[in-house]
């Protein structure tokens, strides 16, 4: 009760952002194993290799908004001044869907299963621009979440139900991206619907002047993020260019869709603790929760491991059973990465400790990235040296991490009792 009190916000948040990981597994759970068998291996392995290799791209789009707005929205004074934010923000993102275009068409003509499957890629870009545009900085500031959850049911809802409606084999592979850019139309309109009935927030647009600001203001936390999101960027470009095998490929992209749908049950702790924490502040409180959390987090580790087999039948069925051991080896990831992202945003982020944060980021991706060229350069890549990788890249991050919270606790807590 005394870990309750005063935290209600946090709660009621948390509670909706479960709510919205319950539908993200639901969705999944009845397409995935849809989609496996439907588009076979080798039309799996597109769909699952341009998604991870958009996530890089998703990352630049962001650019951090999703962050340093949501403390602006927080501050700000009235809504005058947040729909202002609001415009900044949104004519930034516009702006940077289009030079990163160019970019992600460099990268991608390098890549054989990209190249061989531009257009699929070139509708997934779109797609990832689509879903950058959403507000969703704007609930996060005001600490009203629930919105989130209903915006992504709509959105995300049509698009599973006319999944099954075009898709029906490797040559519907297109209409995927398409039903992406749909969703994201939805939750678009959706979102910008509820801003302004909800707060009287809307789209204001402002001079290039405001837009450049908002770019650098928001440059430390993309930095921080695209550091973070490196890693499995350059792991996804190194698979696909070192192994050949589409099959291997295939069990990597099964095994990591498994680890993210287990690290979603950690993002609405994240979500919700990230503006709380800039709200109000609430060190003791952080601590608390974080020692709560620990059996929990082990017990779900020990527990995927044990059932990687049952995992790997029901995402892609008896013909992906030779990937388990990837499932098994990658882990340990869960138990890292969950503190890495406790102590990550929410704490330090929230504290103010940005560059910090940053500098943990960098020397995790740094590790990895030695990691594999070194894997490359001695001719023994191969998925299993990927996971073990993965798994140092993660260690180290939660580390560093742990480490510097504690030290920005300390300070934090000795500036506030005036010593």
């Amino acid at each position: 009760m005394l870990l309750m009190s005063g935290h209600k916000a946090f709660y009621k948040n948390t509670a909706w952002q479960y709510g919205l990981q319950l539908i993200k597994y639901i969705l999944p759970l009845v397409t995935l194993p849809y989609l496996t068998r439907v588009l076979e291996p080798e039309g799996y392995a597109v769909y699952a290799y341009v998604l991870s290799f958009m996530g890089f791209a998703q990352v630049i789009v962001d650019f951090g908004f999703n962050l340093s707005g949501t403390k602006q929205i927080a501050n700000a004074t009235d809504n005058e001044e947040a729909s202002r934010i609001f415009g900044s923000i949104t004519q930034a993102r516009l702006i940077l869907c289009v030079i990163v275009a160019a970019g992600v068409a460099a990268i991608g003509s390098f890549i054989p299963i990209v190249r061989e499957n531009a257009a699929y890629a070139a509708l997934a870009y779109i797609a990832v621009c689509g879903r950058a545009m959403a507000p969703d900085f704007i609930f996060q500031g005001k600490e009203q979440l629930g919105t989130l959850t209903t915006r992504y049911f709509a959105a995300k809802g049509t698009s599973t139900v006319l999944t099954f409606v075009f898709v029906h084999s490797s040559a519907d592979l297109l209409w995927l991206p398409l039903l992406d850019i749909l969703a994201s139309v939805i939750a678009f309109i959706w979102s910008v619907a509820a801003a302004k009935q909800r707060f009287g927030i809307r789209v204001v647009w402002v001079k290039f002047s405001s837009c450049w600001k908002e770019l650098m203001r928001s440059g430390y936390y993309c930095l921080s993020n695209l550091a973070s999101s490196s890693f499995s960027g350059l792991t996804t470009l190194v698979i696909g260019i070192a192994i050949t095998d589409s099959v291997q490929i295939a069990y990597w992209s099964l095994a990591m869709t498994a680890v993210a749908a287990v690290q979603a049950l950690y993002t609405p702790i994240t979500n919700s603790l990230y503006p709380h924490m800039v709200v109000g502040g609430d060190y003791d409180f952080a601590r608390k929760l974080a020692l709560i959390s620990l059996p929990f987090v082990t017990a779900g580790t020990v527990l995927f491991f044990i059932v990687a087999d049952w995992i790997v039948m029901l995402l892609g069925g008896a013909q992906y059973m030779d990937g388990v051991y990837v499932v098994q080896l990658l882990a340990p990831v869960l138990w890292f990465s969950f503190y890495g992202m406790y102590f990550g945003w929410p704490v330090m982020g929230a504290i103010g400790k940005v560059k910090q944060l940053t500098a943990t980021t960098i020397i995790a991706g740094l590790t990895g990235a030695i990691g594999l060229l070194a894997l490359c350069a001695f001719g023994i890549a191969s998925v299993a040296a990927f996971c073990i990788v993965r798994n140092a890249a993660e260690i180290v991050m939660c580390v560093l991490r742990v480490m510097g919270a504690h030290k920005a606790l300390v300070e934090a807590k000795t500036n506030s009792s005036g010593i």
